[in-house]
């Protein structure tokens, strides 16, 4: 598997970040703006072992990820389940808070994948890393300022947005 490590700072307790990022991890459209919509699945209304989501990027691809493993408040990890993205074969994330105050918060997010045929992976990276970093802001920004991003809107609130 490929791994790729990113971190935002997230001007927010810990506990507001968690909230989020966990506990609405059905709602992840609310500050990813790379997709569409996303919704629990198997009757989940929150954030718990177990839980998946289905996310929509367009009308045609979708992931279905499923929390594998949690550490209360600070760490949980996802899995892909289900997907129909061309060439990817597995992936897997894990998401780890520390505070590094009072009100401010280090995400540190390690994406794990692997591609079929494996050369893919050369090509396939950047365009990847990019969506996880528009998630990651997209996130930072809707834990500061309580406002949503999404495609449509993305490129001016990433341009025009200072940090509280």
């Amino acid at each position: 598997m490929n791994k790729s490590e990113f971190i935002e700072i997230i001007n927010a307790p810990i506990q507001k970040t968690w909230d989020v990022l966990f506990n609405q991890y059905g709602d992840i459209q609310i500050h990813n703006p790379t997709m569409l919509s996303s919704n629990y699945l198997n009757g989940a209304t929150k954030g718990e072992l177990d839980c998946v989501r289905h996310c929509q990027f367009t009308d045609k691809y979708f992931v279905d990820e499923k929390i594998t493993h949690i550490k209360a408040n600070n760490c949980f990890t996802i899995k892909v389940t289900k997907h129909n993205l061309p060439f990817v074969n597995q992936m897997s994330a894990t998401y780890e808070l520390t505070s590094l105050s009072e009100n401010v918060t280090e995400l540190k997010m390690t994406s794990f994948n692997s591609f079929s045929p494996s050369f893919m992976k050369y090509m396939m990276r950047g365009q990847m890393s990019k969506s996880l970093l528009k998630h990651l802001f997209g996130l930072k920004y809707f834990v500061e300022t309580g406002k949503t991003v999404g495609i449509k809107n993305y490129s001016d609130v990433f341009t025009n947005y200072q940090s509280i």
